[in-house]
């Protein structure tokens, strides 16, 4: 099997887990699957399927060409079902243990109910399929993977800022509630009118029309701003920053030990090809030594 970065690593160690062990067809279905030609189109028909769903919600093109997109849709979708069946086949059940495979099972089984016209609207998820493009992409594939670890640090910073956005609704209600009800009447309110001003989205009305009964107020929604906007949406940056770090440190370690692994191959397949040819040489010499003694031969036979 090609050690090459377009081919999924998950999926490429399933394909060497047991290789040893498998039979000669299925081994070469698995090297036919991971290869580098097979990989690209399959990702070339995932976009060009994208880019037709696209077109279908294009009224001048989808009732010009409603006919050949919906045909299109179908050799798609064939392609599709027999791409999965072949890794199934060739993978087994270890095949359900890599997530992108997974993914691709359902969005094609959501795509096979939305054959019927009733489930029509499923068809549209297949699109998801062009995530499939990150795994191709080692860079890709380090922000994806930063994002999901990065994932339990976003839920801790985003409890912190329910509870500054809590506290600070609480003294708004309290201080601004009977001047303003429709802003602050309450907590509940107080917290959606100050997760409008977190947002920047407005916030100089808001300050502006509690100004008008409150000179002071501009203190309390700058202090606000600074904590919920600023200073929240940095620890947020910092903690997706910190994991890609990481998990770029990680992606690296793996390059370098697999060019470490390829350049060791490489140098045995040189060894094996040293020996060879000093073993035809040998032979070669061999012959040339026969073909010498062979008339002699045959004159002492003569004779």
């Amino acid at each position: 099997m090609t050690r090459d970065h377009h081919a999924n690593p998950a999926q490429e160690e399933l394909a060497l887990a047991g290789a040893d062990t498998l039979p000669a067809s299925t081994a070469k279905l698995r090297r036919f699957l991971e290869s580098r030609l097979f990989q690209n189109t399959i990702l070339l028909l995932i976009v060009m399927n994208a880019v037709t769903l696209g077109m279908e919600t294009i009224p001048a093109i989808r009732s010009d060409h409603a006919t050949v997109l919906y045909r299109a849709d179908l050799v798609f979708l064939t392609i599709f079902i027999i791409e999965l069946g072949l890794r199934i086949y060739a993978y087994r059940r270890q095949f359900f243990r890599n997530g992108w495979n997974i993914f691709d099972f359902i969005i094609i089984s959501m795509s096979v109910l939305a054959l019927p016209h009733a489930f029509s609207a499923f068809r549209a998820f297949r699109v998801l399929r062009v995530l499939h493009l990150v795994t191709v992409m080692p860079r890709m594939r380090v922000v994806v993977s930063a994002l999901l670890d990065s994932i339990p640090g976003i839920m801790s910073v985003g409890v912190v800022l329910v509870l500054i956005l809590y506290v600070f609704a609480v003294i708004a209600a309290n201080l601004y509630g009977l001047e303003h009800p429709e802003l602050f009447e309450d907590v509940f309110a107080a917290m959606y009118t100050l997760f409008q001003v977190m947002t920047l989205e407005g916030w100089p009305d808001v300050a502006g029309a509690v100004a008008e009964t409150h000179p002071s107020s501009w203190i309390f929604f700058v202090i606000f701003v600074l904590i919920a906007t600023f200073t929240m949406l940095n620890l947020f940056v910092a903690i997706v920053v910190r994991v890609v770090e990481e998990d770029s440190d990680d992606l690296e370690h793996v390059l370098v030990r697999e060019n470490a692994e390829l350049r060791e191959e490489l140098q045995e397949v040189h060894g094996e090809i040293v020996q060879l040819q000093e073993t035809v040489s040998r032979m070669d010499r061999a012959l040339e030594v026969l073909i010498q003694e062979l008339p002699k031969r045959e004159r002492g036979h003569e004779g």
